[in-house]
């Protein structure tokens, strides 16, 4: 680049821009196109969006199929960026009854694979190096910088890791069922051994449809699960009904999509996922 113009980036996650910020330092400017309120599932490109991302150097996207308007984006922007799809060659898990993350609702999620990568901290270290080597080639003459931010912001989220796994540890193994609104939390429940009981069609982008809720009511009553676990997605009238007739409580609310820091995350569901568990 030249000169001492910083990197702009455009970003398609709060989280994505939290990582921005770590990796870039003072050498980028982060805009957030989505923010902790909005949804990156939903989200649609509109004037004042691409007004905002007006300049933009390089967008951030998590990939995976997450987003169905990148298409969109990409024709929108041409070749005035890139548009980096961070996780796209992170190891992705599939939604399946055989894959042994999986213990229920096969009918409504076979096959599909599992956009929510980030929910593993080893793979939001990958991600970080991933984004480095793409700022060291927009803006070579940074080069000892983003290496030396993005080694210092990995060994942070190593120190987070080792925290969950401490936390995580005074969960009974026969405690550690997690019953989520929807199935976004297979990459955590692999890594800290949990089961994943995703009640998909208690969220708010699903319609819950009588069959649905009384299938979602058995599968609690038969795994003996203690809490279920709402968030920023969740349906709280669907939520509140499999909840009273099961008899299992409803949990404080954790984080799917829309938090400001991966870091922030993950000490706020493993405290509150432990709490309600232990």
């Amino acid at each position: 680049m030249a000169g001492q113009a910083k990197v702009k980036i455009a970003s398609l996650s709060p989280l994505l821009a939290d990582l921005a910020r770590q990796v870039g330092g003072d050498k980028v400017t982060v805009v957030d196109l989505i923010g902790t309120t909005g949804s990156p599932h939903s989200f649609q490109p509109t004037t004042q969006t691409m007004k905002e991302a007006s300049g933009a150097h390089l967008y951030l996207a998590s990939g995976k199929g997450l987003e169905p308007y990148l298409p969109k984006l990409k024709s929108l922007i041409g070749d005035s960026a890139l548009v980096l799809e961070v996780g796209k060659n992170i190891r992705s898990l599939e939604i399946s009854n055989n894959s042994g993350v999986y213990v229920c609702c096969p009918n409504h999620s076979h096959g599909i694979i599992d956009p929510h990568w980030w929910h593993s901290i080893e793979n939001w270290r990958k991600a970080t190096s991933v984004l480095a080597d793409h700022l060291i080639k927009i803006d070579p003459a940074n080069k000892a910088h983003y290496k030396a931010t993005s080694m210092a912001y990995r060994e942070q989220l190593s120190q987070t890791h080792s925290w969950a796994k401490t936390q995580v540890a005074t969960i009974p193994k026969s405690a550690r069922l997690l019953a989520t609104a929807h199935a976004a939390f297979g990459y955590f429940c692999k890594d800290y051994k949990f089961k994943s009981i995703p009640l998909r069609g208690v969220n708010s982008e699903q319609a819950s449809s009588p069959q649905y809720l009384a299938e979602a009511i058995a599968t609690l009553q038969k795994s003996d699960v203690k809490a279920i676990f709402p968030d920023e997605s969740s349906n709280p009238k669907a939520l509140l009904t499999v909840s009273k007739a099961s008899g299992v409580k409803l949990a404080p609310k954790i984080y799917s999509d829309s938090h400001a820091s991966i870091i922030g995350m993950f000490q706020h569901n493993v405290t509150t996922i432990t709490q309600a568990l232990k």
